[in-house]
């Protein structure tokens, strides 16, 4: 529990009631309390108006104040203080067409998506729960507040989010939900690619990614993503530490090193997921010394984790990353020389020679034929490069 979170929340929440509305802690933290789960964000809903929130408060930050949210900084930690809201219809599936700020609690959870994270926190021991969300948890059970089909109608990212529960949870989709799933699946086409994949940032690295690429394919949304989807059974047992990893693994099981170019990842994400491609193909024998220089050791890292759980490598991470280690140079600027000095004892200009010379070089001081010394790497310039 993120116990200075909580506590300048409840401080929130303890001003709010003095100054006369209504205000709680909502969504994840109330859930992943109950779990006796890391919290990691703490938010709190009111019945103020932003406008007079910001009269209770000395220091605000307007973060999203026309959905109704500010961030409040008089208590030590920020905390995000969004006034409880209904909202309109979702006509796109994206987003609402209207949001009005309502008074009554209960309105507010009843726009939520599942059960689970429609709770409330009056206190660290009142717990307000009126769609059956505890029971949901402790059955293990990710479930639609009201009528599933219409949540999903609302938003059809949703049905992503329930997947990623489930998967992060290890919860089952309960059966209207699942049944409501398959149904709207095709309204996923109208979801940016952006939001989906920072669900998949979170379901690529859950505690049970193969329960959500199984969920994915069973309730057809898969048929809707990119990605053939046809090596989910590899998911079985693997558990990425991180996103990375596990997008280099997906992109890995489609034979797709631009997969993840296809969701918008970043360009570091792309050449990620690039490296770990080379690396996986070097595993497959040995990694050169240059190969091993080359990529870093978070490549190496994602890159033997997979390969141990596609075909049992023999080479370990340990072993692979000590290797690394012990070769003579870590990076370009460990080199004894620049191309400054090879222009020196040349006194030639620059062109394509002088890249060619200090790739040679590298490569001599990585593979040991080159000692890393400057008259030792002169007697080789002048021995091999003679104009």
């Amino acid at each position: 529990m993120t116990t200075m979170q909580f506590d300048a929340a409840f401080k929130v929440i303890d001003a709010l009631q003095l100054a006369g509305y209504d205000a709680v802690v909502v969504g994840g933290a109330v859930r992943d309390t109950l779990l006796g789960v890391p919290v990691h964000d703490v938010d709190v809903a009111t019945s103020a108006t932003p406008k007079q929130t910001k009269t209770v408060f000395q220091k605000t930050v307007d973060i999203g104040i026309e959905h109704g949210t500010i961030l409040v900084l008089d208590m030590g930690e920020p905390i995000e203080v969004t006034t409880f809201r209904t909202e309109g219809t979702y006509a796109d599936h994206r987003r609402p067409d209207n949001v009005d700020f309502v008074t009554d609690l209960a309105e507010d959870l009843r726009r939520r998506d599942f059960t689970i994270n429609a709770m409330a926190l009056r206190s660290k021991t009142d717990i307000v729960d009126l769609f059956g969300g505890q029971d949901d948890l402790a059955a293990h059970i990710v479930r639609a507040v009201g009528v599933a089909e219409e949540r999903f109608a609302e938003d059809a990212l949703r049905m992503l989010r329930a997947v990623r529960f489930s998967a992060k949870l290890n919860f089952d989709v309960e059966q209207q939900t699942y049944t409501a799933m398959k149904k709207r699946a095709a309204d996923l086409r109208f979801i940016a690619i952006e939001r989906i994949k920072a669900e998949f940032d979170q379901i690529v690295r859950s505690g049970q990614p193969y329960r959500a690429f199984q969920l994915l394919v069973d309730t057809g949304l898969s048929t809707y993503l990119p990605g053939s989807f046809q090596t989910i059974e590899q998911w079985r047992g693997f558990k990425a530490q991180d996103s990375l990893t596990g997008w280099a693994f997906f992109s890995y099981l489609e034979q797709d090193v631009q997969l993840i170019s296809r969701y918008r990842g970043s360009n570091k994400e792309q050449r990620f997921v690039k490296h770990v491609f080379q690396a996986l193909q070097t595993l497959k024998t040995a990694p050169t010394p240059r190969e091993l220089f080359d990529l870093d050791e978070v490549v190496w890292q994602a890159a033997t984790m997979i390969a141990n759980h596609v075909w049992q490598t023999n080479h370990t991470v340990e072993d692979i990353l000590a290797t690394k280690a012990a070769l003579p140079i870590q990076q370009k600027n460990d080199l004894a020389v620049t191309g400054k000095e090879f222009l020196a004892w040349s006194g030639q200009k620059g062109g394509p020679w002088l890249k060619e010379a200090l790739q040679q070089l590298l490569n001599g001081v990585l593979d040991g034929t080159i000692l890393n010394d400057e008259q030792h790497i002169r007697g080789w310039f002048e021995r091999e490069w003679k104009f």
